[in-house]
């Protein structure tokens, strides 16, 4: 029989007692048996804990695996999205290159289909799991990187497509020109939706750049790529949109909404050579009214108001400009006024001489030259001359700067001539071109020629001059940080030789440890005139031999660099030996020049070695317009153009 004790221990008083360690030896072992320990918890067996552990951890990879799978799985899915998109919007880009816009319904759909692809790419890129994955060291950046391209994608597709869908409506070449009218009521009106559109192509702009490329790893998942490619979308787009804004501020007023607007037109002769092209060959006044243009008074440089050479200077000269350019009397004599690479000085040399000439003002210039020219025949098809000859956009540079020379030998003739192509050319661009495609064709020209500095506009109204001068189009001489190169030939004896020049310059820049760099430029020039050409084709003004024809066609040239502002002049070489150069500035930038003569058959080569404050991290290069574009090589920095400046 048992007896329960205080304690509560069942005790068998038949049974001798144990010692205290056996009972606790006694209640370890029947707390095993039972599976529970010492203080009463339970406690699984080894065998079963080990089942348990495993099968955690299989659950916990199980859901590892699936997460991944789901992240993969999710990353195809918006890839092939994002793979459709841009198939859309390159397919679209090429249609509007050509010329050849959607209609407005199918514009529309087109973007909305662009627009659910993005939607569903950001989307599949920022579920939780995706969010917490990205987290993760190391492997989660591209993740990330991924997810924040795709959410920048699609923020620009639902900002920006909308308003290009508007402008599509506003600015569609069909309606925006009919002949030389601009209708500048749509043109203003787009204003408000560029300006939408350009924002939301800068915040995308600006997410791209702030995504981290992800090292090695996002090199050999693309993701590097792709961050990179996302980055120079946004600057094409943001400079072509840059520009969009740009006409449509500037457009309507320049173009006569607010009254009309008289510009003088100029057309530079580069077989004589000048900063921005050429001297002046011929003239005209063009007029806009409400967007109607017309082109007056087209006449060769013989017409000149107040002759070729003025009794007066037209206009002051700062003191920097005019120890440069005042022995040249760059405002009293036509041919003289685009010395400067700087538009806006030439622009405003031009208005004054015009004025002072004519006794009436203009509200700004325009130049181009035979280039530009053949840009728009090719667009318009050929130029039809008074006497029925035909001229088409492949033969119009070669007539106009060479053969015409031996074609006509009296100069006056020969003036009627240059008056009579300029009269053609606008004819075939006022009968010509009328469809949409030919209208988009005569934009791209236009354009290709303000890119290449063959095409350039000043303005006398100073608010819009400011902004001008920050583009391609106003051609200013900026002051902008860094390594710079300009190189310019500019004729020195009144000749047309220069049609016969080929210019080749080569760029290397060595880094310093202190972050200066040693810049050698070479630049080569080689005179290709052929035997047989004219004496006014070889005619040398600035020597006085009588009876001296220059039967050598040798040309005679002012050949000046421009360097990096606080740049300095190490060493010159002219063919091997050494030279001076003269060192002087214009607009606070440093420009070495001399003068040099090349033979026919003859090539020159000037090497010089610059100090520049700064070795990078990219050379601003502005090119000279010439006939035959100059050869670049440009070795230990990338290249950058000089209006970069964004528009406010």
């Amino acid at each position: 029989m048992t007896e329960r004790t205080t304690g509560g221990t069942d005790v068998d008083r038949g049974a001798p007692a144990q010692p205290a360690g056996e009972q606790e030896a006694g209640r370890e072992s029947q707390a095993g048996r039972n599976g529970r320990d010492g203080d009463g918890r339970i406690r699984l067996p080894g065998r079963i804990r080990g089942r348990r552990l495993v099968a955690v951890g299989g659950a916990v990879v199980v859901i590892l695996v699936a997460a991944a799978a789901w992240i993969v799985v999710r990353g195809l899915l918006a890839r092939s999205e994002l793979e459709g998109a841009r198939a859309q919007i390159a397919a679209l880009q090429a249609a509007v290159a050509r010329g050849d816009v959607p209609e407005p319904s199918d514009l529309r759909r087109t973007m909305d289909d662009i627009a659910a692809a993005t939607s569903s790419a950001r989307a599949l890129t920022s579920d939780p799991i995706w969010s917490v994955a990205g987290h993760l060291p190391f492997a989660g950046c591209p993740l990330r990187t991924s997810a924040e391209l795709a959410t920048a994608l699609d923020g620009v597709a639902t900002g920006a497509l909308p308003s290009v869908a508007e402008l599509s409506d506003q600015l569609s070449p069909a309606t925006l020109r009919a002949g030389t009218a601009v209708n500048v009521a749509a043109l203003a009106a787009a204003r408000g939706p560029a300006e939408q559109a350009r924002a939301a192509v800068a915040a995308f702009e600006a997410s791209a750049r702030r995504a981290s490329p992800c090292g090695a790893l996002g090199r050999r998942l693309g993701v590097g790529a792709a961050q990179q490619e996302a980055v120079t979308t946004g600057e094409r787009l943001h400079g072509v949109l840059d520009t969009l804004v740009l006409a449509t501020r500037l457009g309507p007023d320049m173009l006569g909404a607010g009254g009309p607007r008289r510009y003088l037109l100029v057309v530079q002769n580069p077989s004589e050579s000048r900063a921005n092209g050429g001297i002046i060959g011929g003239f005209g006044v063009l007029t806009a009214d409400d967007g109607q243009l017309e082109l007056d008074d087209i006449s060769g440089n013989g017409a000149l108001p107040g002759r070729a050479t003025q009794i007066r200077p037209a206009a002051n000269l700062s003191p920097e400009f005019a120890a440069r350019y005042g022995s040249f009397w760059p405002s009293r004599v036509w041919a003289n006024a685009n010395l400067t690479p700087d538009y806006p000085t030439a622009g405003r040399l031009y208005s004054a001489l015009y004025r002072a000439g004519a006794g009436r003002a203009v509200d700004g210039t325009i130049s181009l030259d035979p280039t530009t020219l053949s840009y728009l025949l090719a667009a318009t098809g050929p130029a039809v001359l008074p006497d029925g000859r035909s001229v088409d956009a492949g033969e119009l540079v070669e007539l106009v700067e060479s053969r015409v020379y031996a074609e006509i030998a009296d100069v006056g003739v020969r003036d009627a001539f240059f008056a009579s192509i300029g009269e053609a050319v606008y004819q075939s661009v006022v009968t010509g071109g009328g469809s949409a495609g030919d209208t988009a064709d005569l934009l791209r020209a236009l354009a290709r020629a303000a890119r290449e500095g063959r095409l350039q506009v000043s303005s006398n109204h100073a608010d819009e001059q400011r902004v001008l001068s920050s583009t391609a189009l106003g051609g200013a001489l900026l002051d902008v940080p860094g390594p710079f190169l300009g190189v310019v030939t500019q004729n020195a004896t009144a000749s047309k030789l220069d049609y016969w020049m080929r210019r080749g310059t080569d760029y290397r820049m060595q880094r310093r440890p202190d972050g200066s760099g040693t810049a050698t430029i070479t630049v080569t020039l080689l005179n290709a005139a052929p035997e047989g050409l004219s004496d006014y084709v070889r005619n040398r003004g600035d020597v006085d031999i009588p009876g001296w024809r220059n039967e050598q066609a040798q040309n005679r040239l002012w050949l000046s660099v421009y360097t990096g502002r606080g740049s300095a002049l190490m060493d010159a070489e002219l063919d091997g030996e050494p030279v001076s150069m003269s060192v002087g500035t214009e607009l606070g930038r440093p420009v070495l020049s001399t003068y040099l003569t090349v033979d026919r058959g003859q090539t020159r080569t000037l090497r010089l070695r610059v100090r520049e404050p700064s070795s990078g991290p990219g050379l601003t290069l502005r090119s000279q317009p010439l006939t035959f574009p100059e050869r670049f090589v440009v070795t230990g920095l990338a290249v950058q153009r000089p209006w970069l400046q964004r528009v406010g």
